[in-house]
């Protein structure tokens, strides 16, 4: 009897781990962690299967998101994924959303970004326009007249680049149906929000989840 139940015993761990995979891949479930968008939204790189996060500069949540879960995330992350940035631009939050299409038009998004974040969240009522921003902007090495032109009114419409990327922005907002932050939406298709996923680990878990079954579609 008992050299059966060690015959037995490999067996078991063999359908334990089976079990345990199709678990780990089933624990996310849309509706309850995730949602699904009604209508996709199409993505910057089709190729590629992209990640999208919608912050606000303002937002605590976002600046611990940022900081304290992102960094290791993204650097792990496979080479054909996307992962992309997009200021929210609900009332309020407008003036730190002009200043990231400003830091990207510049080019120096990626320069700009921990800044931005850093000084607003340490000082908020002192940053509430752009003209606020500016000196931060300075202070990376940007010439005051090249950063006053991007926000200069041209063309038919007599709108800067600014403000025609900010109307962009809330359109998308819109069809993406996204009412809080941080956010991240997976491939066009998938909403991921702090709430229903349980906490930010969760959120970059389910992520991870939606990306490998978007690889997977992507090859039938």
């Amino acid at each position: 009897m008992r050299l059966f139940k060690l015959r037995l015993l490999p067996l078991l761990l063999v359908l334990l781990c089976v079990s345990s995979f199709g678990y780990a891949a089933d624990i996310w479930e849309k509706g309850r962690h995730y949602k699904e968008l009604p209508y996709p939204v199409k993505t910057a790189d089709p190729s590629k299967i992209e990640v999208l996060e919608l912050f606000w500069y303002g937002c605590p949540h976002c600046y611990e998101f940022n900081n304290d879960h992102l960094p290791k995330w993204e650097s792990e992350l496979a080479d054909d994924v996307d992962f992309k940035l997009m200021p929210a631009t609900f009332p309020g939050w407008v003036e730190h959303a002009k200043a990231y299409y400003a830091a990207e038009f510049l080019g120096v998004q990626k320069k700009m970004h921990q800044p931005l974040f850093d000084a607003i969240q340490a000082s908020p009522k002192k940053y509430k326009d752009v003209d606020d921003l500016k000196p931060l902007f300075i202070a990376q090495g940007v010439k005051s007249e090249d950063y006053d032109a991007i926000f200069e009114a041209k063309g038919f419409r007599k709108i800067s680049k600014v403000e025609e990327a900010i109307e962009k922005a809330t359109k998308k907002i819109k069809s993406l149906r996204i009412s809080g932050v941080p956010a991240l939406i997976v491939n066009g298709k998938y909403k991921i929000g702090v709430r229903d996923a349980g906490g930010f680990p969760n959120m970059l878990k389910i992520a991870n989840f939606l990306i490998h079954k978007e690889r997977e579609s992507l090859k039938k």
